[in-house]
C-alpha cells in the first residue's frame, strides 16, 4: 500500500536522477512546471500500474483546473504543481503566496474543498540557496493558507545548485 508521502518521496528520488536539467533551467532563468508534470506523469505512468490518471490540466466541480487527477484504492486525488527558478523575475513569493502561483491551490486546499489534495513545488534558486527568505515565505504560506508543507526533499545539481522539493497538504 502506498500512501501520498511514499509517492512523494519515489517522484523525488526519480526527480533527482534528472538533476543535469537544472543547470539548464537556472542558466536559462526560466519555468519548468511542463516538464515536472510530464516526468512526474511518466513516472506514475510507467511504475505505478496500480495508479490510474483520471485527467491532467482539466477543470473539476468545485476545484477549478487541476494539475493531475488520479486514482488509487477507490480515492481520487489532487496534485497541484509548481516549479521554477528563484531569480530576478520570479520569487519565493510569486511561487509559495501570490495567486499566480500556490496561493490559489493553497486557498482551495485550506478550505478543504477536496479532501485528497496536494500540492508538489519545485524551486531552484538561480544565486544559491536563500533558505531564510524561503523558511519565512514556507511561515506565511502555511498561516495564510491553513496549509502545511509536509515533507522536504533536497538534492544538488551536478553544478552544486540547491533544488528543493516541498509537498504540500491540509
Amino acid at each position: 500500500m502506498m500512501d501520498i508521502e511514499s509517492l512523494f518521496l519515489e517522484i523525488c528520488k526519480y526527480i533527482e536522477e534528472k538533476s543535469e536539467y537544472f543547470d539548464i533551467f537556472i542558466k536559462c532563468d526560466t519555468r519548468y512546471e511542463g516538464w515536472f508534470q510530464t516526468e512526474i506523469l511518466k513516472y506514475i505512468l510507467y511504475n505505478l500500474s496500480e495508479i490510474k490518471i483520471k485527467s491532467v490540466g482539466k477543470n473539476l466541480q468545485n476545484w477549478g483546473k487541476a494539475d493531475i487527477v488520479f486514482e488509487y484504492q477507490n480515492k481520487e486525488y489532487i496534485i497541484e504543481l509548481k516549479a521554477g527558478v528563484i531569480g530576478e523575475n520570479r520569487g519565493y513569493n510569486l511561487y509559495l503566496i501570490s495567486d499566480a502561483g500556490a496561493g490559489k491551490d493553497f486557498s482551495r486546499m485550506g478550505k478543504g474543498i477536496h479532501q485528497n489534495a496536494w500540492a508538489i513545488i519545485c524551486l531552484t534558486p538561480c544565486k544559491g540557496s536563500d533558505n531564510k527568505k524561503f523558511i519565512s515565505k514556507v511561515i506565511q504560506a502555511q498561516e495564510t493558507y491553513n496549509v502545511k508543507k509536509w515533507k522536504e526533499f533536497k538534492f544538488k545539481t551536478p553544478e552544486g545548485k540547491p533544488v528543493t522539493i516541498t509537498l504540500w497538504g491540509k
